[in-house]
C-alpha cells in the first residue's frame, strides 16, 4: 500500500518544534509570542503587504523582535520536492520587499536556506553558510552587523592557543615517560574534558538548567589547589565519579591519571585554565578535541586518521536527514563528528521532554572505532549532550550486522586491509568494498546512508568492485553521488572522493550526480588549514537537492546506461563529450592495440645504466626523442615485460600528464605511464603526425579517473577515446600548418638567441 506524500503542513510541524527549541515563543495566544503564522502581528503591516505587493496571502512565518512590532525575519515553507529557489524568489518579491525585511529563510523540512536581501547572499557564521534556523539573538546580530558575522576574534585565537598548549603538554608528558602519540593524547584528553565539562555546566546554570555534574567534580573545584593536593583530589574525588557515571559502557575514563609528578599536572592545568573554550556565539567545546588532534602531526600520524571537514559532515547529515526514533550508526566513528552532528540535528527537531531526551541520549547514537579514539568519541558525545553509551572500540568488519540501523553516516579509512572479507562474500584483502557492504547490510529496509568513498571503489573493473556496485544498485536506491573536489581533505590527503547517498530496499532507477568543484574554501594544502573562499557549489546543491534538477553541476543517469558501463559510478564517466561537426572515431579504430610500457625492477642494479633508451614522462620535452635520462640493460629487457618500440612510434602519456606526446627518434622502451601508438592504415602518411597535434587538445574527462595529482586513464579506456577525423585533405592541411608554425617558432627562437648573444658581446666589449 502506497503512502501519501507529506504536504507543506508537515514541513511546518518541523519548523514549529525547531523554533521552540531555539527559544522562540510560538504560542500565538501568549502576549510574549514573537512568531506569527500566515499573518502579520499588526493590521497596518497586513495592509502594507496587500498595498505594496498586491499579494493577499501573508508569509508562512513572521518573526519579531521580542516585545515589539518590528519584523526581523520571515520564513517560507514548502513541501518536500518543491524548488527552494522558487520559494526564495516568492519570499523576496511578495513579502520581504513590501515589509522591508532583510533576513529570509526558506525550507522544505529537510534543507534550510538563509538569505540576506541587503547583499543578495546567504548568511555566514565564521565563513560557513548558515543552513539552520537561528535564535532571535543571532538574527539581531546579523541585522546589527552584516550578512557575515564571526563568533569572536577570541575564537580563532583560542584554537591557536589550544594547539600550542597541546604541544607544550605533549613535551611535559614526554618527561613523564609516556609514549608518543595515543598514550599522551589520551592523558591530555581527560584533562581537556574536565575543562570543557566545567564550561558546559556554567552554560547550563546561566540558562537556568539543572547541572549534570556537581561542582565538586568540576574544574573550578581543583584548578587553584597546590600540585600535591590537586593530583590527589583528581585521583580520589573526580575520576572515581566519572568512572562510576560513564564507564558502564566501556573504559572511557581511567581510574587514576597517568601523570605522577604533581608539578607537571599543575603546569598543564594552569595552561588550560587560561583558556575560555566556550563563548556565547560559538560552540568550540564540542570541537576542541578535533582541533588539537588534527593539528598535531605526531598524534595525527599515530592514529592514522583523516578528518572529515565539518561543513561536509553537516551537509551529509542534512541530506540523509536522520529522524527521531532512528538508530544512527557510524562503523568508523573516529572522534565522533558524524554522530555529534546527527545528535544535534535530531535534538533540534524534537520536544525536549524527559522521555524524548532519554531515548535520544541512550538509544539513538551507535558507533564503532578500531582505535582508542573511541574514548575521545565518547567524551565528545558526553560534552555534546550524551549519547556515548553505544560507542565501542572494536573492528566493525569483524562483526557483521544485519538490518539494525535506520541511518548510517560514515567516512571509512581508505585502502585498509582486512581478514574478514569472506564474511561479506569477498575474497580480496582490500577493505574498501567490504566497508560499503558492511553499511549496506547494517541498514534496515528503507534505511538511508551517506558514505564517503574513494573514487576507485566507483570505477575499478576488478570483479569484486563490479560485484559490489551491482549489488548496491540492485538492492538499494542510490539517490545521489556527489563528487567532491580533491582539496576537500587537504592537507591530509588529496584522494578523490565522492559522497554516496542511498536508501535500502528497492532497485536504483536512475542516479543524480552533482559535481562540487568549489566547496567554499580555496584549493590549498597548507597545514594551517584551508582559507574560506566565496565560490561555493554547496549553495546550488542545497537549492536543487529536493527536486534533483539538472544544472551546470548536475545531471541524472539511468540504471540501464550504468549497467552497460560495468556499473561505473563515477560522474566523469557520464559527462557529455564535446559535440563536433566532423566525424569521430575511437582510438582503437584508428590505431593498432596500444603497446604498453613497463619498468624493469628498480632494486636490481643489473637492469639499469645500460645502452637501451628507456623513456619517462620527463624525457617527453621535444618532438623526437633520441636520448633519455635513464637507460636499461639487456638484462633489464630480458627479465621484465618491456617492449621495444620502433623508430617513429607515437608515444602517448595516459597517466597524470594525460595527452603528452612525442615520437621515438630511435628504437626505445617506455615506462608504464606511456603507450606506443601505430596507425592501422600504413598508407596514411599523415595520421601519426595528425594524432601528435590533436591528442594534446582532447578533453579526456569523460574517459579518465581522478587521482591525487590530476586525472589518469586506465589502459582499458585508451581505446575508447574519441578522435575527430576530418577528411584526409583537412588532416594534411592541419599537419602542414602546424609544422610551418613550428618552423617559424624555431626561427624566432634562433633570432632571439642571436640578439641575446650580440647584446652580451657588446656589454663585454664596453666593460672590459
Amino acid at each position: 500500500m502506497k503512502h501519501t506524500v507529506p504536504l507543506e503542513s508537515a514541513t511546518r510541524k518541523k519548523i514549529d518544534q525547531i523554533l521552540n527549541n531555539l527559544g522562540w515563543v510560538t504560542d500565538e495566544f501568549s502576549l510574549n509570542c514573537n512568531v506569527f503564522t500566515e499573518r502579520t502581528k499588526t493590521k497596518e503591516q497586513n495592509n502594507l503587504l496587500k498595498k505594496k505587493s498586491g499579494y493577499k496571502k501573508p508569509p508562512d512565518y513572521v518573526l519579531y523582535k521580542s516585545g515589539t512590532n518590528s519584523i526581523i525575519a520571515i520564513i517560507e515553507a514548502k513541501r518536500i520536492g518543491q524548488s527552494l529557489d522558487d520559494a526564495l524568489k516568492q519570499a523576496i518579491t511578495n513579502y520581504a520587499e513590501p515589509l522591508n525585511v532583510d533576513i529570509i529563510f526558506v525550507t522544505d523540512g529537510i534543507i534550510v536556506q538563509s538569505y540576506d536581501r541587503r547583499v543578495k547572499d546567504n548568511l555566514f557564521v565564521d565563513d560557513q553558510i548558515v543552513v539552520d534556523f537561528l535564535s532571535e539573538k543571532m538574527i539581531l546580530s546579523f541585522i546589527d552587523q552584516s550578512h557575515k558575522i564571526y563568533s569572536s576574534t577570541k575564537f580563532a585565537h583560542t584554537k591557536r592557543e589550544l594547539i600550542q598548549i597541546f604541544a607544550d603538554a605533549n613535551e611535559i608528558l614526554r618527561e613523564e615517560g609516556m609514549r608518543q602519540g595515543i598514550e599522551r593524547f589520551t592523558e591530555f584528553s581527560n584533562l581537556l574534558f574536565l575543562k570543557l565539562v566545567n564550561e558546559k555546566e556554567e552554560e547550563r546554570e546561566a540558562n537556568g538548567e539543572k547541572r549534570i555534574l556537581e561542582k565538586k567534580y568540576c574544574w573550578d573545584s581543583f584548578y587553584k589547589k597546590e600540585p600535591d593536593e590537586m593530583l590527589e583530589y583528581i585521583n580520589k574525588i573526580v575520576l572515581p565519579k566519572l568512572v562510576q557515571r560513564y564507564n558502564h559502557s566501556g573504559d572511557v575514563f581511567q581510574k587514576e591519571l597517568g601523570i605522577k609528578t604533581p608539578e607537571n599536572l599543575k603546569n598543564i592545568v594552569d595552561k588550560l585554565s587560561s583558556l575560555k573554550l566556550h563563548d556565547t556565539d560559538s560552540d568550540v567545546k564540542g570541537d576542541a578535541f578535533e582541533y588539537f588532534l588534527k593539528n598535531s602531526i605526531t598524534v595525527g600520524k599515530d592514529l592514522g586518521e583523516h578528518f572529515t571537514p565539518r561543513h561536509i559532515v553537516k551537509l551529509m547529515v542534512e541530506l540523509v536527514n536522520p529522524n527521531f526514533g532512528d538508530k544512527v550508526y557510524d562503523p568508523c566513528c573516529g572522534t565522533g563528528g558524524f554522530l555529534i552532528e546527527a545528535f544535534k540535528h535530531i535534538k533540534s527537531k524534537i520536544k525536549h521532554t524527559k522521555d524524548n531526551l532519554t531515548q535520544l541520549e541512550n538509544d539513538t547514537i551507535y558507533g564503532r572505532e578500531l582505535t582508542a579514539t573511541a574514548k575521545i568519541a565518547k567524551m565528545n558525545m558526553i560534552i555534546s549532550g550524551d549519547g556515548h553509551t553505544n560507542i565501542e572500540q572494536k573492528d566493525s568488519l569483524k562483526f557483521p550486522l544485519k538490518e539494525k540501523y535506520e541511518t548510517i553516516l560514515t567516512n571509512f579509512p581508505f585502502s585498509q586491509k582486512t581478514r574478514y572479507s569472506s564474511l561479506y562474500g569477498f575474497t580480496s584483502e582490500t577493505a574498501n568494498p567490504v566497508f560499503l557492504k558492511h553499511a549496506m547490510d547494517a541498514l534496515v529496509d528503507k534505511g538511508r546512508a551517506g558514505v564517503i568513498v574513494p573514487d576507485g571503489l566507483l570505477f575499478d573493473k576488478d570483479s569484486e568492485y563490479v560485484k559490489l556496485r551491482k549489488s548496491l544498485l540492485d538492492t538499494c536506491n542510490v539517490i545521489a553521488i556527489i563528487q567532491l573536489d580533491p582539496f576537500v581533505f587537504a592537507p591530509y590527503t588529496k584522494q578523490p572522493t565522492c559522497i554516496v547517498i542511498f536508501e535500502k530496499g528497492k532497485q536504483t532507477k536512475d542516479i543524480w550526480f552533482f559535481d562540487v568543484i568549489d566547496d567554499g574554501f580555496k584549493k590549498s594544502g597548507s597545514k594551517k588549514g584551508r582559507v574560506p573562499f566565496e565560490k561555493n557549489d554547496l549553495k546550488l546543491l542545497r537549492e536543487i537537492w529536493s527536486d534533483k534538477a539538472d544544472s551546470k553541476r548536475s545531471f541524472s543517469v539511468s540504471y540501464d546506461t550504468i549497467k552497460k558501463n560495468h556499473y561505473k559510478l563515477t560522474m566523469n564517466s557520464y559527462k557529455k563529450k564535446i559535440t563536433r561537426k566532423v566525424p569521430v572515431e575511437p582510438l582503437s579504430g584508428i590505431c593498432e592495440e596500444p603497446m604498453l610500457g613497463a619498468t624493469p625492477p628498480r632494486n636490481n642494479r643489473e637492469c639499469w645504466k645500460g645502452k637501451n633508451l628507456w623513456v619517462s614522462i620527463a624525457d617527453m620535452t621535444k618532438k623526437y626523442i633520441d636520448d633519455t635520462k635513464e637507460k636499461i640493460t639487456d638484462k633489464g629487457i630480458e627479465i621484465s615485460s618491456v617492449k621495444k618500440l620502433p623508430k617513429e612510434t607515437l608515444l602517448f602519456s595516459f597517466k597524470l600528464s594525460v595527452g603528452k606526446v612525442a615520437f621515438a627518434g630511435k628504437p626505445l622502451y617506455t615506462n608504464e605511464a606511456i603507450v606506443g601508438l601505430v596507425p592501422k592504415d600504413k598508407n596514411d602518411n599523415y595520421m601519426s603526425k595528425y594524432l601528435y597535434y590533436i591528442l594534446p587538445m582532447i578533453d579526456y574527462t569523460p574517459y579518465a579517473q581522478r587521482a591525487t595529482k590530476g586525472i589518469t586513464l586506465n589502459k582499458e579506456s585508451i581505446g575508447d577515446i574519441e578522435i575527430p577525423i576530418p577528411p584526409p585533405s583537412i588532416r594534411k592541411k592541419i599537419v602542414d600548418e602546424a609544422e610551418n608554425n613550428e618552423k617559424k617558432k624555431h626561427d624566432l627562437i634562433k633570432q632571439v638567441t642571436k640578439i641575446d648573444n650580440s647584446q652580451a658581446k657588446f656589454i663585454r666589449q664596453c666593460t672590459m
